[in-house]
């Protein structure tokens, strides 16, 4: 059975990997349809079955470094405080 955050397709983001990424540590989740709000495939994987995981396991060990690089650079561009707070108080016109 599968959870209901991937069954769904909500985006759901832990915030363990909201801590991860801007520690330049790539992240492999299950895909819960956040490839709509953020950049996946490098730095941020998302698989949908055992075989895709394995693979995105593979695909992040074959260049680490490449991986760690844009896990930094997407939380930096998607998670900073500053970017996030500023729009939601936009978004509420505050």
């Amino acid at each position: 059975m599968r959870p209901i955050c991937s069954l769904g397709k909500s985006g759901w983001f832990s915030e363990r990997s909201g801590c991860y990424l801007p520690a330049g540590r790539p992240v492999v989740m299950e895909d819960t349809g956040i490839g709509c709000h953020l950049p996946v495939g490098l730095g941020l994987l998302t698989y949908a079955d055992v075989e895709g995981a394995v693979q995105c396991l593979e695909t992040v060990q074959r260049d680490y470094a490449r991986h760690a690089l844009a896990a930094r650079e997407l939380a930096c561009e998607y998670l900073d405080s500053d970017r996030v707070l500023t729009r939601i108080l936009a978004l509420a016109r505050v």
